[in-house]
């Protein structure tokens, strides 16, 4: 009997489009499955262009479709390099979704070749696409160039506006006798910070009590909507970053210094406002019940994760760690590994990437690279936070409010199998794919743990994953299997947090009527929409600064013989990364001589038709740089006789 296939063409959907660096795009609609777009029916939309599609279908799977109408241009300014030919002047992007080179319009003089420009996107008279000069950012001799063409490419905000600079600069501590009655004392508990070296806001604090039945946990968090109240100065400019973003030896703060290095900073031995999480377990770290307050503390110290570590394994004998701090730390500990146990035990994942510093020098010039350590104190602290996260979503979950949780869907069931082939073939013992869990992707993670293949297995399963995201909609979080799951312990560098506590505080002094409810509903959607956007524009750039730091440190070492592993395998070449720098080179077929390559996507393996030479992930390979890229960081390769 002849299969009859089921057509649908025509059906207009509405979404953003997403360019890939091949010239093909994407749009992201309401529908399950994200819609191809060949480049001939793009019909000059961009990459993040909102656009109105035609769809068709083919037998109910493959999406194809057409740009009907850019509904509206989201990218209004693009970053390049001035480049002259035939004596017109063009900027080239360094976005590598943005596929073409822009025109200047008529007039522009002055500009250098290879130098570093923003700007604006425009059409002439005749609807040509025109590039309008912005602003000059510099060459390659220009003091952190690297740095300022990240910040205008991914048009992070730099200043604050003047409003929100005279708001912060009046804030001062200062409590009302009302106020510090409804706040329960804590000052006398011997709560501290525990944070990376360099870290200059202090916004967490914790303490363990040992008690005859189990633990208390104290998770102290800054009081940030005590100071920023809704839609001031500093809260416009606050919405807009959504989040704080860490480069190499700088930060662009969600908050003005005065806030997120004073005011609102747990230092050691002053008193400072807190939203307390109190959490009873019993002795084996099962929790039995919640307090969520407004409090005041006053951290007893300020630790480091070193410091911690070479507390809790010992190896620091100084005086300082002498007596009740020493033994508590212990009592953290304690608690923290249960938590974490229990926590891996029910399906959370514990994906082990590589957290990778830069240290640059004084004229922002990349000096080393290092992988930094997570030790037990990372992990201590991470537990701790992940609790106080969680019983927050459950005291803030009701039917008569609105709540902004942080969710993480689970995987889309073809790319979760194509990771299961993935490991399989790479030989792993594996269940039947029904019984393939998160506990079972956890199984595979512990198996590979110190191996060749436990970054690229790490990683190839984050790609296979959704992004995590801020929503309305409570839908759990797969990667930590958890039900329920919010933001709360961050409120200094994160915009969600922030919005969270103002939640608790209606929720404490019961002003959460049905209109405040209301008004919540309406502006909760928006700021997790803008929130899970921000937070992916500022990941983004931290890769782009790292990446293009780090090729900069690769200049002096091209054409020299070097070791990588293979990360990689595409239908043109392998992504190969570099020993000992963390980032990825790419190499391929055709500069590989002697023979010609097919890829085994099932195997995922590539295979030399003339020699049968094989590459496989995780292996190494001697390799040599010949190419870099200044200003985008992009690493081309070729191998290198043994």
């Amino acid at each position: 009997m002849k299969m009859v296939s089921k057509n649908i063409k025509g059906f207009k959907k509405q979404g953003t489009l997403f360019v890939h660096p091949d010239g093909y795009g994407f749009v992201s609609t309401d529908m399950p499955k994200d819609v191809f777009i060949p480049p001939k029916y793009l019909n000059g939309a961009i990459h993040n262009d909102t656009v109105m599609i035609s769809v068709s279908s083919r037998d109910g799977k493959l999406y194809e479709g057409k740009v009907l109408k850019i509904v509206q241009r989201n990218m209004k300014y693009i970053v390049g390099t001035v480049e002259r030919e035939h004596g017109q002047l063009f900027c080239s992007p360094l976005d590598k979704h943005i596929t073409f080179v822009l025109p200047f319009e008529k007039g522009t003089r002055g500009l250098n070749d290879g130098e570093v420009v923003q700007c604006e996107l425009i059409n002439d008279e005749k609807g040509n696409r025109k590039a309008r000069l912005f602003q000059r950012l510099g060459d390659d001799n220009t003091p952190e160039i690297d740095l300022k063409l990240v910040i205008a490419k991914h048009n992070l905000p730099s200043l604050f506006s003047r409003n929100a600079s005279l708001h912060a600069a009046s804030l001062m501590y200062c409590l009302s006798n009302a106020e510090r009655s409804a706040r329960h004392d804590l000052t006398n508990m011997p709560i501290v910070t525990i944070d990376g070296d360099d870290a200059k806001d202090f916004d967490d604090a914790v303490f363990v009590k040992k008690t005859a039945n189990g633990y208390i946990l104290y998770v102290s968090i800054a009081d940030v909507s005590h100071y920023v109240k809704m839609d001031d100065p500093v809260d416009i400019d606050a919405f807009e970053r959504g989040t704080s973003v860490y480069f190499p030896g700088k930060v662009l703060p969600m908050l003005p210094e005065e806030l997120s290095n004073d005011l609102c900073s747990l230092k050691p031995h002053e008193d400072r406002l807190t939203l307390t999480s109190e959490i009873a377990y019993d002795k084996s770290g099962k929790r039995l019940s919640y307090r969520i307050y407004p409090s005041i503390i006053r951290s007893s110290a300020r630790l480091t994760y070193t410091l911690v570590r070479d507390i809790l394994e010992q190896r620091n004998k100084s005086t300082f760690i002498k007596g009740d701090l020493s033994d508590n730390l212990q009592v953290m500990w304690d608690l923290a590994s249960m938590l974490r146990e229990h926590r891996l035990k029910n399906g959370s994942l514990d994906l082990d990437l590589p957290d990778i510093e830069l240290t640059l020098d004084k004229y922002g010039v990349p000096e080393s690279i290092t992988r930094k350590e997570r030790n037990i104190a990372h992990m201590l602290i991470e537990e701790f936070m992940l609790e106080a996260n969680r019983v927050v979503a459950t005291y803030g979950t009701s039917d008569a409010h609105p709540f902004i949780y942080r969710i993480h869907e689970q995987p889309d069931h073809d790319k979760l199998y194509e990771f299961y082939l993935f490991v399989h073939n790479l030989g792993l013992k594996m269940p039947a794919f029904e019984k393939f869990d998160s506990i079972s992707l956890q199984q595979v993670l512990d198996k590979v743990k110190d191996t060749k293949l436990e970054k690229v297995i790490n990683y190839t399963l984050l790609r296979s994953m959704k992004q995590a995201k801020y929503a309305v909609e409570n839908t759990g979080h797969y990667g930590l299997a958890f039900d329920l799951y919010t933001h709360f312990t961050s409120p200094i560098r994160r915009y969600p947090d922030l919005t969270v506590h103002r939640m608790l505080r209606d929720l404490f002094t019961h002003t959460m009527s049905k209109k405040r409810s209301q008004m919540w509903t309406v502006k909760l959607e928006e700021i997790a929409k803008h929130s899970s956007e921000t937070e992916r524009n500022s990941m983004d750039a931290e890769r782009d600064l790292y990446k293009i730091l780090t090729a900069k440190m690769l200049m002096e070492k091209q054409n020299i013989p070097l070791q990588g592993y293979i990360s990689g395998i595409t239908g043109s070449g392998l992504f190969v990364e570099i020993e000992d720098f963390f980032i990825d080179g790419f190499l391929a077929f055709e500069d590989i001589p002697h023979d010609y390559f097919y890829s085994d996507t099932a195997r995922h393996i590539a295979i030399g038709k003339k020699t049968g030479r094989t590459f496989k992930i995780g292996q190494k390979v001697p390799i040599q740089i010949t190419n870099i890229e200044r200003f985008t960081g992009k690493i081309k390769l070729e191998t290198v006789k043994k």
